[in-house]
């Protein structure tokens, strides 16, 4: 059967990729570090993760980002911090060790010195907040670049590519003033998020250097130029990662973000091989098979993995909030302790996470049938052609409308949360123990629902919305909403990973770096003794 020319054009980027990662010596020195230093590194790790709740394939880069803000706040960024920054991501086993090349130490370094001028030359340029926002934005935008450095993504940037060049044209424009560029830009935002998982720190590195294409080399005249035009780019990229045609291309796209996904499977899993396997049409229907089911049974156990860590994360802190506030509050002001409503308070909000995230079922084999169709259809030049979204609002925008819908939704509010207060007060909750328990009903439910969107991931085949299932999402919408902004507003004011980050992360890592010499040392005293030929 004939193979589309997307995939064709697809396949010689990969063969590219894959003739270029063979040019990379195999002679090369590598960076290696202790394995029992890098136990207790890794077991660091994953406790301040738990404390945290952050997706699984974005904590290399938040890992690298805390690096650099405390080094920033505690010693100021040098250059030469690169190789004790490598070790330390070979260390928490966010990269292999013995796998690195010592090279890119070189190469972290030119990257952590051209941040270092941009900091230096936005202190002259601006002050107060607007400073601590493009600080915080850019020191993000470092980690992903030094990241993306050491675990390079050049076969996830070709099937974005791919993908974009496929679904671009099945995007239309209707009714509303909005360029064909903006819209590209949005379709562009949408893949990385759906296809690759890309949060805004990520987006914004790729958007930077569509912006300034040289960045990546940039010398010193374009950071004074970047510096310069800062405002406007920050801004500019905000906008684009904001905008609100975003949500409705994200939904339009969920089908064939799927097929992509599965190709993207197959691409990992054959490398060079896949071409035999794309002229097999059989043959590709029986691998896509296996991986679909796989990806289901990955799907199930990634669930109950963010559910645990997330109970245990909700677990802590409200135990530990529990302990600090609740307690003391109601022995010294009420002189009074609820030892029940204490209990409620502890128990619930885990408890609740684990009823909505294991209640999750997996997809049917009508769905997988439907996956395999669209992927013949892909690669065997039978594309769809049919019209994924028309960027066109459903509601009426006029003034006396938006009043009449969000009065609406206030009231949906009201009802909601009027309903928890009363049932609250009829169970002798007092105010601040009342007020924990809402924030944590909201925080938890907006983590259950971002969690159940995970089993979703493989959907193509939409069931149609019962009574029962419509009325729970219409009534919970307030309490998820409410999670979400919390979550947003939030999420910097952490204190448990603020003490883990500044007050025991510098000292841990610095007993680890002193033990790992240690042991480098007793290594070669142990070498003296035993190979000793006088």
């Amino acid at each position: 059967m004939k193979i589309s020319q997307e995939i064709i054009f697809l396949y010689k980027k990969l063969e590219a990729i894959y003739k270029g990662r063979e040019k990379v010596s195999k002679e090369e020195d590598k960076i290696e570090v202790e394995e029992i230093a890098s136990h207790f590194a890794s077991l660091y790790e994953k406790l301040r993760n738990s404390i945290d709740f952050k997706e699984v394939h974005l904590l290399r880069r938040f890992s690298i980002e805390r690096n650099l803000k405390r080094r920033f706040i505690m010693e100021m960024l040098k250059p030469n911090i690169a190789q004790s920054l490598v070790e330390e991501m070979i260390r928490a086993r966010y990269l292999p060790n013995n796998s690195i090349p010592e090279t890119k130490v070189k190469e972290v370094e030119k990257v952590i010195e051209k941040y270092n001028k941009l900091y230096l030359l936005m202190n002259d340029l601006y002050h107060g907040d607007e400073i601590n926002d493009y600080f915080n934005w850019l020191i993000g935008v470092e980690a992903c670049e030094i990241d993306m450095l050491l675990t390079p993504e050049d076969v996830e940037d070709a099937l974005i590519e791919a993908m974009y060049q496929v679904t671009k044209s099945r995007v239309k424009l209707k009714g509303e003033n909005v360029s064909i560029q903006e819209k590209n830009i949005q379709l562009y935002i949408s893949i990385h998020k759906s296809l690759v998982k890309s949060d805004d720190t990520i987006i914004s590195f790729h958007l930077l250097n569509l912006y300034f294409d040289q960045w990546i080399q940039a010398d010193d005249k374009l950071i004074k130029l970047f510096a310069t035009k800062l405002p406007a780019i920050y801004n500019t990229i905000q906008n684009n990662l904001h905008h609100p045609y975003q949500r409705k291309i994200l939904q339009a796209i969920k089908e064939p973000v799927v097929t992509f996904q599965i190709l993207y499977g197959l691409i990992l899993d054959k490398g060079r091989d896949v071409k035999d396997l794309l002229i097999e049409p059989a043959e590709l229907e029986s691998e896509a098979k296996i991986l679909i089911n796989q990806k289901y049974k990955i799907i199930r156990r990634r669930i109950r993995k963010a559910s645990v860590r997330a109970i245990i994360y909700i677990f802590i802190t409200k135990a530990l909030m529990a302990v600090a506030l609740e307690l003391p509050y109601e022995l010294y002001i009420i002189k009074e302790v609820n030892y029940i409503n204490l209990g409620i308070n502890v128990v619930f909000p885990p408890l609740l996470m684990f009823l909505v995230t294991m209640t999750v079922r997996p997809p049917s084999k009508k769905n997988t049938e439907k996956i395999l169709q669209n992927l013949s259809n892909l690669i065997y030049n039978r594309p769809e052609k049919s019209i994924l979204c028309k960027l066109k609002t459903k509601y009426r925008k006029n003034t006396g409308f938006q009043i009449f819908y969000y009065f609406m939704y206030t009231i949906l509010y009201v009802v909601v949360f009027g309903a928890f207060i009363y049932l609250l007060r009829r169970l002798e909750f007092n105010l601040f123990s009342g007020a924990i328990f809402l924030f944590f009903l909201t925080a938890v439910s907006f983590f259950a629902i971002k969690i159940r969107a995970t089993a979703k991931e493989f959907l193509v085949l939409q069931k149609r919305e019962g009574v029962v299932s419509f009325l729970i999402n219409f009534f919970s919408l307030p309490i998820v909403a409410s999670g979400r902004w919390m979550s947003t507003k939030f999420k910097k004011i952490n204190v448990f990973a603020f003490v883990m980050d500044f007050i025991i992360e510098a000292p841990f890592k610095l007993f680890v770096s002193a033990f790992e010499d240690w042991l480098g040392f007793m290594k070669e005293k142990k070498e003296e003794v035993y190979h000793d030929n006088k």
